[in-house]
């Protein structure tokens, strides 16, 4: 988990950047993708609509959220990073950042 903590760090403070077509990885999941969050600073949300908890050899049950595209929608990204702005927030770590999940998810799913 530091290091998904470390990478979301490094988003956080770089702010919205839209799809990342220079990235090697692009697209990763589709194109037109945002990349502002490659891991999603919400992870894991254990919310069964965007994932489930899956057992796994080395690290027993793991929350896999594979099939979740919500942190590549491009208004869920703008809003994210515009409340973080806003709100002030600097680490992953930030309850004020998890408190954002639901206007999130609502806004992916209202899309759905």
């Amino acid at each position: 988990m530091d290091c998904i903590r470390k990478k979301v760090k490094e988003e956080i403070d770089a702010g919205w950047i839209g799809p990342n077509r220079s990235c090697e990885y692009y697209p990763c999941h589709y194109d037109g993708q945002d990349c502002t969050f490659c891991y999603c600073p919400f992870y894991p949300c254990h919310d069964t609509r965007f994932g489930e908890m899956i057992k796994t050899k080395k690290l027993g049950d793991v929350w896999s959220c594979s099939p979740c595209l919500m942190i590549h929608d491009e208004d869920v990204c703008k809003f994210i990073s515009s409340k973080i702005k806003e709100l002030g927030i600097t680490e992953p770590d930030d309850p004020k950042l998890a408190a954002l999940f639901d206007n999130a998810a609502e806004i992916y799913l209202k899309k759905q």
